[in-house]
């Protein structure tokens, strides 16, 4: 036991680094095989200030990969600029993951606090440890208008200005949302919505994480050449001999991947593909063998893992890595040493409105899932109070970030797992995490080192993390009761979000000629457009439609399941059985009860570390080191 008046008390409070840090074998646990948890630390338990940083560091290492991920895709566009050299390309992509680590660091300190606000129930943040991030659901219509506009003449600068603009004035619809009863919101977006909405949004990204695994999104969508047009060709009938010179003429110019340091190779090259799994393979290794602390981070431990085998491996003599995009990185940056003109466009209107509704739905279930690893009230006064300063906060971020020149931000979950295993919810290791983010921002080398991470082995790692909105989708649906209404919903939106998604031109070739239009109906027909070849927000708009206007049904009776001809509501409800290989029955053991949930802004009890263990007073689980 450690001494509260002690120098070690104050750096590492009472935490059981043991449980921290020792790797664990999967199949030899002593005992029941289970793995055992730690104590519990509450929201405003003490933590020390040495176990503060390293469980900060655990937060924004869980959602290191996630921050930098958007920004990076984005920032890749501004290589196809054909104004910008490829340093200068290169300087954008690194300051936009430097302005995105500030600004979440920022607005993570703020979520944290709960800053009171002078007005009934209101605050601004959610008070809890529960962190901010770019939103992977604002990626899908950014990247499509940037590729868009680039292709009509714009500079990345302009186009990425134009985006930032129209998320400054949409990302007041959070805020809006805070103010709305609980029962309109359920009504509009219930989960099967929300949850469709999600899945279609992850498999837009997964084909964009794909791209990068291949070797990089331009040579994907070329894969099979670039036709450029060339002079002085001649073409030969081949019915009369005749030789005629076309009036156009064009050469098929095959595409090597060239955002693999020097190695330049076709898309889909085995040692690309190869790199990538690098990273795949080794979450899979860290997931079975990892101590806590790895587990907690294990998708950027992989990452950093398959970055050193690209440093290591090399082809024909040429490097996976050099030092070039580190070496050009200045050493320190801040907001605002680039910045873009910010312009509203107005076909990006809806879909971003559409992005703001679903991420302010995310955004309860988040704050909702951080209460539960946090063992705080799900209702009451307090819930809702922190709801509505997580929905505050992400509006107010929002704006901040896209004028700040950073995506808009919303609350993010990954850590949500780094509090159940490491079972420490308090607020001090939310503002250590906002201090890391900080810090990895400023220090524009690590935006360096984040750039020259080969695409190959960034997609490996993102095709992972992408896959992982389509898992928190289904999640959501199947946490919802599948009736024959339910799966009409999710048919029609599936069918049209995915195939808009697989096949974009179905809805972008040729279903709305618009050549000699005026500059009005030229820009409503790019809003419909828009809006028809993204998957999820022609997915999300048949989904709301059809939950508005289909009637809800009645459960449908069903025979009693049964088991050896005994109905099985009839058996003792109070003794579980298994079976055994052969068959026979075996008793269970009895099953230990879970921790219960307490709202401390209602109980005020504590404990202290000497009654920890033989139940917490005020409420609070057993086991619990609450504040004192």
């Amino acid at each position: 036991m450690v001494e509260r008046e002690g120098w070690k008390y104050w750096m590492f409070g009472a935490y059981d680094w043991k449980y921290l840090c020792t790797p664990q074998w999967p199949w030899c646990q002593s005992g029941s095989g289970k793995r055992k948890p730690p104590r519990f630390f509450d929201k405003d338990a003490f933590l020390g200030f040495a176990t503060a940083l390293v469980m900060g560091l655990q937060h924004a290492m869980a959602m290191l990969a996630g921050l930098t991920t958007v920004p990076y895709l984005i920032g890749s566009n501004a290589f196809n600029d054909p104004t910008l050299s490829t340093s200068e390309a290169t300087t954008y992509q690194q300051y936009l993951i430097s302005a995105a680590l500030i600004v979440c660091g920022i607005t993570t300190a703020i979520q944290v606090t709960g800053i009171p606000l002078p007005f009934k129930n209101r605050q601004l943040g959610a008070g809890i440890l529960s962190v901010m991030g770019i939103s992977f659901t604002t990626f899908a219509p950014a990247n499509s208008t940037i590729q868009t506009l680039m292709k009509d003449g714009d500079t990345f600068s302009e186009a990425f200005g134009k985006v930032l603009g129209t998320c400054a004035i949409c990302a007041l619809i959070p805020l809006i949302i805070s103010f709305l009863p609980h029962r309109v919101i359920k009504r509009v977006f219930p989960p099967i919505v929300c949850g469709v909405t999600i899945c279609l949004i992850g498999v837009n990204l997964c084909g964009v994480g794909m791209q990068s695994w291949g070797g990089g999104a331009f040579c994907a969508q070329n894969y099979k050449g670039l036709y450029v047009p060339i002079e002085g060709c001649q073409a030969v009938n081949a019915t009369t001999g005749e030789i005629t010179t076309p009036p156009s003429c064009y050469q098929n110019i095959p595409i090597n991947c060239n955002t693999n340091g020097d190695v330049q190779l076709p898309f889909g090259s085995a040692p690309y593909v190869g790199l990538g799994f690098a990273v795949f393979g080794f979450i899979v290794v860290l997931e079975l063998f990892g101590s806590p602390f790895l587990r907690n981070c294990e998708v950027v431990v992989a990452l950093m893992f398959g970055y050193i085998i690209a440093i290591i491996a090399s082809y024909d003599g040429k490097d996976f890595v050099t030092n070039t995009k580190i070496n050009n990185a200045p050493a320190v940056t801040f907001l605002w040493v680039h910045t873009f003109p910010l312009k509203i466009y107005g076909p990006l209107v809806l879909p971003l409105i559409i992005v703001f509704i679903i991420t302010s739905i995310e955004t309860v279930g988040d704050v909702t899932a951080t209460e539960e690893a946090s063992f705080i009230s799900t209702t009451g006064p307090g819930h809702e109070r922190r709801i509505r300063g997580a929905l505050t906060n992400d509006s107010m971020s929002s704006i901040f970030s896209s004028l700040a020149t950073s995506l808009p931000l919303t609350t993010f979950a990954q850590n949500n797992g780094v509090i159940s295993l490491t079972a420490v919810a308090s607020r001090q290791a939310g503002w250590a995490c906002a201090l890391w983010l900080f810090l990895f921002g400023i220090f524009a080398k690590f935006g360096g080192l984040i750039t020259s991470i080969p695409d190959c082995v960034f997609g490996g790692m993102t095709t992972f993390l992408f896959a992982n909105v389509i898992a928190s989708g289904v999640k959501i649906i199947v946490g919802e009761h599948l009736s024959r209404r339910n799966r009409i919903i999710m048919a029609f939106s599936f069918a049209l979000g995915i195939g808009v998604t697989l096949v974009p031109q179905w809805a972008n070739s040729a279903l709305w000629p618009c050549t000699g239009c005026s500059e009005t109906v030229q820009g409503l027909r790019n809003a419909v457009i828009t809006i028809l070849d993204t998957g999820f927000c022609i997915g999300a708009l048949t989904a709301i439609v059809l939950n508005l206007l289909l009637p809800f049904e009645e459960p449908m009776i069903v025979p009693n399941l049964t088991h050896n001809n005994i109905a099985l509501d009839s058996e003792p409800s109070v003794i579980r059985k298994d079976f055994s290989a052969d068959g026979s029955a075996v008793t269970a053991p009895m099953v230990e009860s879970p921790m219960t949930k307490y709202d401390t802004s209602t109980h005020g009890g504590a404990t202290t570390d000497n009654d920890s263990f033989h139940g917490a007073k005020g409420g609070a689980p057993a086991g619990a080191v609450v504040s004192v």
